[in-house]
């Protein structure tokens, strides 16, 4: 499982190669300190598969995935009534 990381700093960019490098998909992972999408704008972590066009072969895959979602950083609360 060879995956190959990259992450640019200065973009604050951090991907993995789901495949060699170059070929494949892409997991990208995305921070963001207010995230838009999230109703309460929290810090988020967003996922998200990308591909490159010319393996039409990938196609067949997609539905390992699922739907991605974010997931926001946020205190645990207590339950109330119990």
């Amino acid at each position: 499982m060879k995956m190959i990381a990259h992450y640019d700093d200065y973009n604050e960019d951090f991907r993995v190669d789901l495949w060699e490098e170059g070929k494949g998909f892409i997991l990208h992972l995305d921070h963001e300190y207010d995230y838009v999408l999230d109703s309460e704008q929290r810090e988020a972590l967003e996922a998200a598969i990308s591909r490159y066009e010319r393996d039409r072969f990938l196609d067949a895959y997609y539905s390992l995935f699922g739907p991605l979602d974010h997931f926001v950083r946020t205190t645990e609360q207590p339950r109330q009534g119990t």
